[in-house]
């Protein structure tokens, strides 16, 4: 039995049943760990917490604008707060960054797998992962029907950067490196500043990370719509709106194979294959899911 099976049968028992009680992520997985013991890492722990509360059949609940996790009832239903953290309406560049970041893969057909927005960026996993499906079409209800089930996917992670100096860029670059080996296709989604082309260019070649340049200035984050609202956009508008940014593709990402034992150094990344997995053995992936799959 896999954790999230595991985590789906205890945590019924381990949830208060009013969001005025809710316990924070600590306190549950103190909980988790008095049942299942240390076998998991708090990561762990945490993405399988941000996964299952964006499932609106799951039993696991997070409170709105705050922090805390509850048993879910008939009427909770997941939220973008689940995305921008603290800051429900996403107002930062980081969150109107991310959220461009979103539709610039989901308009192109790829389930996007978003991490949440910290204070801090990771360097233990990337901030989105886009998968491109096995061959398929949409039906009537809106939902992705592959043509054949399996694990023929592909995966692409991404990191967003901000281009402040030179050497912010060559961080940006090499977390991208770091947090995408893993993966089939790395990319870094840099935001303008003082970028050194030419050198992240030759970095580029040697290393085969994909880089692409998005023309959204602090005043032009400023001016947009909130990162919420350009996360709701529709397909047609969300286009338009990243057609007027001007981009810039430096390199291409250089396709590689799937590193399982990468992969598996890097616990954060498990739940993104586990999602995409379900995804591919069952056939279908739901809109909500297609979109955004984990936060």
């Amino acid at each position: 039995m896999g954790l999230r099976e595991k985590l789906n049968e205890i945590l019924p028992t381990l949830l208060p049943e009013r969001a005025e009680d809710a316990i924070k992520g600590k306190e549950l997985i103190a909980r988790v760990r008095a049942v299942l013991g240390d076998a998991y890492s708090d990561h762990s722990l945490r993405s399988q917490f941000s996964f299952i509360a964006l499932d609106p059949d799951s039993c696991l609940a997070r409170v709105e604008n705050g922090q805390g996790y509850y048993l879910r009832s008939e009427g909770d239903s997941p939220s973008l707060q689940n995305v921008f953290g603290g800051n429900a309406e996403g107002e930062t560049m980081l969150h109107k960054a991310m959220a461009l970041a979103v539709r610039l893969y989901d308009t192109a057909g790829q389930g996007v797998f978003v991490y949440p927005v910290d204070g801090e960026e990771s360097w233990g996993h990337p901030d989105l992962v886009a998968v491109q499906w096995p061959a398929g079409a949409w039906d009537d209800e809106g939902a992705y029907i592959m043509e054949e089930a399996g694990d023929a996917l592909s995966y692409r992670a991404i990191c967003v950067g901000f281009a402040d100096d030179e050497e912010s860029c060559r961080q940006a670059f090499f977390r991208a490196l770091a947090c995408g080996q893993w993966a089939q296709e790395s990319e870094l989604l840099l935001l303008p500043g003082a970028a050194n082309e030419e050198e992240l260019t030759d970095l580029a070649a040697r290393y085969g990370v994909g880089i692409r340049c998005l023309d959204a200035d602090e005043e032009a984050l400023e001016a947009m719509p909130r990162a919420d609202e350009i996360f709701r956009l529709s397909t047609d508008d969300a286009r338009t709106l990243l057609a007027s940014l001007p981009q810039t593709t430096l390199a291409r990402p250089r396709h590689r194979e799937l590193s399982a034992r990468a992969a598996a150094a890097m616990p954060d990344t498990a739940v993104v294959l586990q999602w995409a997995h379900g995804c591919a053995a069952r056939g279908r992936v739901e809109a909500f899911e297609h979109r955004v799959a984990v936060n």
